[in-house]
């Protein structure tokens, strides 16, 4: 028995890939700019008398792969094409077996681009049925930009005045850049990001239901900042200055140098920003007791982005390639507080003054191997090392007024030296097991060790402060994630599938060290974790340029190192944050069908989903006893699991071209979000307290369009509308926001010249109303506001077609075109 079944096995599946190669015709499509699979590229056989397109064809996949089975008999002529790039044909014979046309390549039609969109531009969007791409190119807000303020153009993602991103609706979302982490964490990706020049990117990937061979983290999905490669041979580059009406101003170069075996590329980017920023805040509690905030901030940075690296191909299959990253900045600002309240045993007038400053400086290394053993079959390695660092200095200067008249000043400082370290280790196989299934495999893991120490003096002379040794406190953390992932995907005829497992193990390891102790004094909290996360698909490609695809996920949220951290930082006189070490795991479950259709000019893609996330983790405030003083409340901050959210909703994207001129893209994205009532006991001065939060139901709604119009004389003019309805908190609600940002662009020969106001009404704002035990608040946030900017780009090089090697074609009897770039 244990022999016969793998010898039946093995005799099925000779039998089924026998069945199925009868007058099969198999190729991949790639870009041969980008060296990327393309999909979507229809591929059609034509009549080679009359030249008339068949009935015949199919539609590449996510890997670029189509598969045209049992066609006729004879001959015909086999026509690959997509918008934008240049058909390709060829003359073909087709018997009983398979013809197998390998790697084939399309070229950008520049014309063709010229025609349809703008000048040199790609479209501002394309979607299918994984992910939806952002052409940055084509957005004209993106030149002197940086990374964050371009992610708040893309549609379904928004970005607060905190740099706080969030995908329809749910700020729970993985960012990568080139398919990695890149060190980046809760703690510092707003900051990487806006250190991160717009300039430097190619693309913005956006995946609401990754398959399991991605990373499970971030249950609204993952966005992918993928920078710019290119892989002619030559030298070309560009360089950028800007300036704006805030006085920020940013220069950025960037340069590649292809030659021989070798491809090299290297960029640079000086920023300096200046950010205006205010917040109010009114609390108002049961017994008719209240605590209002008015604040004004002047924040300030200069900061330096470089990227280097090279990729070494010795022959068509290998290739070695090493990269870096790097961030340096300053940051200084400057803070005005006043606080009013009338509650018992506190001061009536507190103007707190806070003076910042820091370092911040990131490296990311990552060094990688890939083997190719032909064009669908590799394997790929790489491991990565991110760190993390910078000193951070805050000064308060608290001016109180009592109500019996008195008055006092007090001085504060806080030091706190941040080093967080990332290990990222990857390996990745793939083959094309049978002409209509792919297998993959692949291992990956995440290290991570925080050390941040943060110490504090006080006192009531500026020059002469004390050490407060009851508020030190060093925070360790390690986490450690290994995982191991399976996916088989693959067509048949019209249809296209896929199933993954991935397998996670994780290890969570904290201590919160008070001053003078060591890890022999305080306890290890220990987390072992182990979880599995399937994923599937299905679609069906009918009629012409039609698409259905059904898709099913689960993902993960973990609690990252401060929520965890249980130090009480009682720096803010307003309230006291708290972390919690309870925090269980926050789980999604995700299913999603997406209808997409295509046309010459015209795009819709529509989408109806439900994810419903459980222990879903929260920010918490909650009105609680001093440690100090159990007579005297205070208002406590923190992260908890709060039960139970189901959104379910339809998000419709639809992109038009009308009369050659105007370009429309427009999202809308409706849902219904569920909150069910919740309890939780929070941990607090050894033992708990208990935190309530009511049933929510409510239909959220937010939009955003783009509109781009060529205009005589080469010019573009683009604007972009957003509006985001009320949504759902777990203690409250988020109001509703708008703002509106205009542009005009004019190419002249290799220069590029683009002015830009952003945020035209200054109606950005974040406004939060939340309700407690005991209080009710409402918080307005807002930063930057109305900015003119002006932009200046040049594009230099010479490019030629000589191929490193001809690693990257496979003779497909003609197929593509050489041009000479000048």
């Amino acid at each position: 028995m244990n022999t016969k079944l793998p010898i039946s096995l093995a005799a099925s599946l000779l039998i089924a890939g026998s069945a199925y190669a009868d007058g099969n015709i198999t190729g991949t499509v790639y870009d041969k700019k980008t060296s990327e699979p393309l999909d979507f590229a229809t591929v059609v056989l034509v009549n080679p008398e009359t030249g008339v397109p068949l009935t015949i064809g199919a539609m590449t996949d996510g890997n670029g792969m189509f598969v045209i089975p049992n066609a006729p008999s004879g001959k015909y002529i086999i026509r690959v094409s997509m918008v934008g790039s240049i058909p390709q044909e060829r003359e073909i014979t087709v018997t009983d077996s398979v013809i197998n046309l390998g790697k084939i390549e399309l070229v950008e039609d520049a014309k063709l681009l010229q025609e349809i969109v703008v000048t040199g531009q790609k479209s501002q969007m394309s979607v299918n049925s994984e992910r939806r791409i952002f052409n940055v190119s084509s957005n004209i807000a993106a030149t002197g930009a940086s990374a964050d303020e371009l992610l708040a153009a893309v549609p379904s993602v928004n970005v607060n005045s905190d740099g706080e991103i969030s995908l329809r609706g749910n700020s729970d979302v993985l960012v990568w850049i080139n398919g990695k982490e890149m060190g980046m964490n809760a703690d510092n990706r707003a900051q990487i990001l806006r250190q991160l020049p717009a300039e430097t990117i190619e693309s913005i990937e956006v995946m609401t239901n990754p398959s399991s061979k991605h990373s499970t983290e971030g249950t609204a999905g993952i966005i992918n900042i993928r920078l710019k490669e290119d892989h002619r041979h030559g030298y070309f580059g560009n360089a950028e200055a800007n300036v704006d009406t805030r006085g920020n101003a940013n220069v950025n170069f960037n340069i590649n140098y292809n030659e021989g075996k070798f491809e090299t590329f290297a960029g640079l980017g000086l920023k300096t920003q200046h950010v205006p920023g205010g917040v109010t805040s009114r609390r108002s509690y049961d017994d008719g007791a209240y605590l209002n905030s008015d604040g004004d901030s002047k924040k300030h940075e200069n900061s330096m982005f470089l990227r280097l690296g090279t990729n070494f191909r010795p022959d068509e299959k290998n290739s070695i390639y090493l990269s870096a990253i790097g961030t340096l900045g300053h940051k200084w600002g400057h803070t005005t507080t006043t606080h009013l309240s009338n509650l018992p045993g506190q001061w009536m007038r507190n103007v707190n003054n806070m003076h910042e400053s820091g370092d911040t400086r990131g490296t990311n290394i990552m060094l990688g191997y890939k083997h190719s053993f032909n064009h669908d079959h590799f394997i790929d390695m790489n491991v990565s090392y991110n760190i993390w660092q910078g000193p951070n200095d805050n000064k308060f200067h608290e001016n109180e007024t009592w109500a019996d008249g008195t008055e006092q000043s007090i001085w504060q400082s806080q030091h706190q030296d941040v080093k967080i370290s990332n290990w990222e280790a990857a390996l990745d196989y793939s083959v094309q097991a049978l002409p209509w299934l792919r297998f993959e495999t692949g291992y990956k893991g995440n290290y991570n060790h925080e050390n941040s120490p943060a110490s504090y003096a006080g006192g009531l002379e500026e020059n002469n402060l004390t050490p407060l040794n009851n508020l030190y406190n060093r925070f360790k953390y390690d986490t450690d994630i290994s995982a191991l992932y399976v996916n088989f995907s693959g067509n048949y005829e019209k249809l296209t599938f896929s199933a993954g497992l991935r397998g996670e193990i994780w290890q969570i390891r904290t201590r919160s060290l008070g001053y003078g102790q060591t890890d022999a004094d305080v306890p290890l909290f220990k987390k072992n974790d182990f979880a599995l996360f399937p994923s599937a698909s299905i679609g069906w490609s009918f009629l012409e340029n039609n698409e259905l695809k059904l898709n099913y996920s689960r993902r993960i949220r973990r609690p990252f190192g401060p929520q965890l951290n249980t130090f009480e930082n009682i720096s803010d006189p307003s309230e006291v944050h708290l972390g919690n070490p309870l925090i269980l795991p926050e789980y999604s479950n995700a299913v999603e069908l997406s209808y997409i259709k295509n046309w010459s000019n015209h795009m819709l893609s529509v989408s109806g989903y439900h994810r419903a996330n459980n222990d879903m983790i929260s920010h918490v405030s909650f009105l609680a006893p001093m440690a100090s003083d159990p007579d005297v409340n205070t208002m406590y901050y923190g992260h908890a699991n709060v039960g139970n959210m189901m959104n379910t909703g339809v998000e419709i994207i639809s992109r038009n071209t009308l009369f050659n001129r105007l370009t429309l893209t427009t999202t809308v994205n409706l849902y219904n979000s569920h909150l069910k009532a919740w309890d939780t006991d929070y941990p607090l001065h050894d033992s708990f307290y208990a935190v309530h939060g009511n049933k929510q139901n409510r239909f959220v709604w937010d939009v955003r369009c783009m509109a781009s119009v060529r205009l005589p004389w080469d010019i573009t003019f683009q604007t972009t509308g957003r509006y985001n309805s009320r949504q759902v908190t777990a203690q409250g609600t988020l109001e509703s926001d708008w703002d509106v940002e205009a542009g005009l662009r004019k190419n002249i020969g290799s220069w590029g010249i683009s002015l830009l106001c952003k945020d035209i009404f200054n109606s950005k704002k974040n406004h939060n109303i939340l309700y407690g035990n005991g209080y009710t608040q409402s918080i307005s946030k807002w930063a930057g506001g109305r900015t003119l900017r002006l932009a200046v780009t040049y594009t230099f090089g010479k490019t030629h077609n000589h191929e490193h090697g001809h690693h990257n074609h496979i003779d497909t009897g003609g197929y593509g075109e050489e041009h000479h770039h000048h």
